[in-house]
C-alpha cells in the first residue's frame, strides 16, 4: 500500500512476538524495520486508525498471555481513545 491512503486503517495483532516479531527482539536492524512498517501503516490513514491486540491467544494449540507491542508506548496519548478493558475468561 506504499503511497496509497485510506480514510480508515485497521492495524490488528499489535502484540509483542507477533508485531514486533520474536525475530526482531535481539536485532536492532529488524526492530527498526518493524517500527518503520508500523509507521507506514499509521500514516496510510487519512482520518482514523483502529489498533487492536489480544491479551491472550491460542498459539500452536496452547493459550498464551500476550503483551501489547512496545510501539504502542511510542504514540502520544493525546491521539489515543482507549476503551475500557474487559475482564473475564478468554472466549
Amino acid at each position: 500500500a506504499k503511497g496509497l491512503e485510506f480514510p480508515v486503517v485497521y492495524i490488528v495483532g499489535l502484540e509483542e512476538n507477533l508485531f514486533l516479531s520474536q525475530l526482531s527482539i535481539n536485532s536492532r536492524e529488524h526492530l527498526e524495520e518493524e517500527r518503520r512498517l508500523f509507521y507506514v501503516a499509521l500514516t496510510r490513514a487519512q482520518q482514523k486508525v483502529h489498533i487492536s491486540y489480544a491479551t491472550s491467544r491460542y498459539r500452536w494449540g496452547n493459550l498464551v498471555q500476550c503483551e501489547p507491542s512496545r510501539f504502542l508506548e511510542e504514540i502520544d496519548e493525546t491521539y489515543l481513545i482507549l476503551p475500557e478493558i474487559l475482564e473475564g475468561p478468554p472466549i
